[in-house]
């Protein structure tokens, strides 16, 4: 194997004041195929040999077939959007996805690469042998293209080569190193280990087929004398017919023995033993999954748990690289964006038989609290799959809540009257809104209040959004603005991956503040000289205003998707609400007129305020 460069970050210092620029410098090694045409990046191994080491060795097999059984088990999909589910859920099944699947999963494992030819226009996936499949890519690691080359195969026959765009081939690497474009699997790392135990079982078997057979040492002669080698030719080619014979006469000066093997075969058994566990280290099975009957069970449950680590670690490669060549696609090309969660391992109904047994065992307790109590019975609702169950049953209750306090909660989310001017329970979310740090996006925006809208197309909004907003106050446009706190490039990139991990999560305010100050390292904002912002204050004041800002972007793309054409300001009157904000509170725009910082929050640095449509 040749030894390849890794990528190394580096930010490249600008040319001029007015520019910035960060870039990769780090190149990767690409040994490429010139023979017969340029196809891409070398084998770092014949994939075909491990193929058949698959094929003919049953241990190998056993272990391939394990993996692909524990990462596939039983899956599902969810997400939040009822359409986003249907649509990847009709996916699978018109494609056969999880037949695929595990077909895809099994070239991975054994040759590190699987390779899954994709046309979701008319909802068709396939796999790719292996053997036939090169990447190519550029000197930075990027991939460009795939190439199926299949070589001729009878004399007049023409090699064909297939060109496939990064779009095309969803490409799984198990086992890789970095900076490499192939993986490396779970066979040619113990092609050398699995070839000293095939010898060694060859030899074993030789063995246990003469002892099987009786040999015997005859010896001729009187000891101490010559014997004629003529009487020692007869007497063996005599020996040739024992196999016929069950009973044998000879003079006294004859003596025949059974070959004793016990000592010889003892060593072999270790040695076989030794090269077992050299493999099963190799390919990381755990040993009682194989068979073995000796061990005990503590060291046994040590072994599944690892097993299970390295399974959920598969999983997670694999549900990724699905996700990004698959479903987001997929979700794009029907106006959708939205993260599909998947659910492995899905408990078969003994499990869940057993998991409501103990449950039910549990509630008959007289020791057990109300809250606790009342918990059970929804996980049981949960496990029947009584969705509507679930919801008429009486939640736990809040640590330190009263029945009394409850029951002012319950009276709260009664609609009441709407009064001409405000917006229903307008004075209750303007309190709410005081400490709107610890409430999340969902609601603050209260979007139940807004008939036949839906939190997961608000949500699909603001991530639209977030993909293409620039960021232009927060973002520099030379060295000289960075130094005066204003972000370059790499930061506004993580600004934006916070902002969609807290969508996304439906995180608060303040959790948002806490993501900020961990990945970015934010400085003073200085203007004319001047500190405008103190370092430790800015992580509060982005979060406010940066939420605020996309939340009401994204409110008002749903509204005019709705065809919602009037909306009202909504500031958040307390004795902290600006002068502007309290002169724009209750008045109705025209959603075609609205512009942010004027009429559309935020209306400054760490707004609280938002729309409803009229």
């Amino acid at each position: 194997m040749k030894k390849k460069i890794g990528y190394i970050a580096k930010l490249k210092e600008p040319e001029t004041a007015d520019e910035i620029v960060e870039k990769f410098e780090g190149k990767v090694e690409n040994p490429k195929v010139k023979y017969p045409q340029d196809l891409g990046v070398e084998h770092p191994f014949d994939f075909e040999s491990v193929e058949r080491v698959y094929k003919r060795v049953s241990i190998i097999s056993g272990a391939v077939n394990k993996y692909v059984d524990n990462i596939m088990g039983e899956f599902t999909i969810r997400a939040k959007n009822p359409n986003s589910e249907a649509i990847i859920k009709k996916f699978l099944r018109t494609t056969n996805f999880s037949t695929v699947m595990r077909a895809w999963i099994r070239e991975g494992v054994l040759k590190g690469n699987g390779f899954m030819e994709l046309d979701l226009k008319n909802s068709q996936i396939r796999v790719l042998n292996a053997n036939y499949m090169y990447v190519e890519r550029d000197e930075e690691g990027n991939v460009t293209g795939y190439n199926q080359f299949i070589p001729q195969k009878r004399v007049g026959m023409k090699a064909i080569t297939i060109p496939f765009k990064p779009e095309q081939i969803a490409h799984l690497k198990i086992n890789d190193i970095a900076g490499e474009a192939y993986g490396l699997g779970l066979t040619y790392p113990n092609e050398r280990a699995i070839e000293t135990m095939v010898l060694h079982i060859e030899d074993f078997t030789k063995m246990i087929k003469r002892k099987a057979n009786m040999p015997i040492h005859a010896k001729v002669g009187i000891p101490g004398q010559s014997t004629n080698s003529k009487d020692v030719d007869d007497f063996a080619e005599r020996l040739q017919f024992m196999n016929n014979c069950t009973e044998w006469v000879t003079d006294g000066n004859v003596d025949m023995k059974v070959l004793d093997f016990s000592a010889i075969t003892e060593s072999m058994v270790k040695t076989l033993q030794n090269d077992l566990f050299q493999v099963m280290a190799g390919i990381e099975v755990p040993e009682v999954l194989l068979g073995s009957g000796q061990l005990n069970e503590g060291i046994a449950k040590v072994q599944l748990e690892g097993w299970q680590r390295k399974i959920a670690s598969l999983q997670e490669v694999i549900e990724s690289i699905v996700e990004e060549k698959i479903f987001k696609p997929l979700l794009n090309s029907n106006k959708l964006d939205e993260v599909i969660e998947f659910i492995w391992n899905l408990p078969g109904e003994e499990e869940i038989n057993r998991r409501i047994e103990k449950v039910s065992e549990l509630i008959k307790s007289p020791f057990i609290s109300p809250v606790l109590r009342a918990g059970m019975e929804i996980e049981i609702a949960r496990l029947l799959d009584m969705n509507d169950v679930e919801k008429i049953l009486i939640k736990p209750q809040k640590a330190g809540e009263t029945e009394d306090q409850e029951r002012e909660e319950e009276e709260e989310e009664i609609e009441q009257p709407e009064v001409p001017g405000a917006k229903p329970n307008a004075n209750e979310l303007q309190e709410k809104i005081k400490s709107y740090e610890d409430m999340t996006i969902q609601e603050f925006v209260n979007l139940q209040e807004i008939k036949g809208f839906n939190y997961t197309d608000y949500l699909i909004r603001i991530l639209q959004r977030l993909n293409i907003d620039p960021f232009a106050f927060l973002r520099a446009t030379n060295k000289q603005e960075v130094l005066n706190g204003l972000f370059d490039d790499n930061e506004i990139e993580r600004l934006r991956t916070v902002l969609k991990n807290g969508f996304k999560k439906n995180k608060t305010i303040r959790q948002i503040e806490r993501d900020i100050e961990s990945n970015i390292d934010l400085r003073d904002r200085i203007i004319q000289g001047k500190i405008v912002a103190a370092r430790e204050n800015r992580a509060v004041m982005i979060a406010r205003t940066e939420t605020v800002r996309l939340a009401n972007m994204g409110l008002v793309d749903l509204y005019k998707e709705n065809g919602v054409e009037k909306v009202r300001f909504l500031a958040a009157l307390s004795d902290r609400t600006c002068p502007i904000c309290e002169g724009l509170n209750a008045q109705v725009f025209d959603i075609k007129e609205l512009k942010v910082g004027q009429n559309q929050p935020p209306i400054h640095s760490g707004c609280r305020c938002t729309l409803i449509s009229v």
